[in-house]
């Protein structure tokens, strides 16, 4: 009777030690994909925050963007590379995020960056901050 209590403790911890073993390799898997995907999606946004920087004020973010971009030869370029930036993020942004690019998109200003880069940081859970267009132009 001792010895088969002993089997079955053994065998208990045994495979409570590989289930446990088995679920932490499945969460750190998860983690690291989710890890990945907020990475890839920070860089994607980071580039399109550029390009909207750059289609507010063409002329004088030129210069910066032929030495970066020398395919971006006009705004309208710069729209063009924006829409299919919003191809892309169908894929991994918010609705809310693809609305408002779609609004800058067809209408640049300081407001409309200001909607997409919030709603940019919602999908990034980054939180909420007060950029008013006053802080844009400086």
């Amino acid at each position: 009777m001792t010895t088969e209590i002993f089997l079955a403790l053994i065998t208990g911890l045994g495979i409570g030690s590989i289930v446990t073993a088995s679920i932490q390799h499945i969460l750190k898997r998860r983690e690291a994909t989710l890890e990945s995907q907020q990475q890839d999606l920070e860089k994607r946004y980071r580039v399109i925050i550029l390009l909207m920087y750059a289609a507010i004020d063409f002329d004088k973010n030129r210069p910066t963007l032929q030495k970066n971009r020398p395919d971006l030869q006009t705004i309208n370029d710069v729209l063009d590379e924006l829409k299919t930036e919003w191809h892309n993020m169908t894929l991994f942004s918010s609705k809310p995020t693809l609305e408002n690019l779609i609004s800058f998109i067809k209408q640049p200003s300081n407001e409309n960056f200001r909607r997409t880069a919030q709603k940019m940081r919602k999908d990034l859970q980054r939180g909420n901050i007060n950029l008013l267009d006053n802080n844009l132009n400086f």
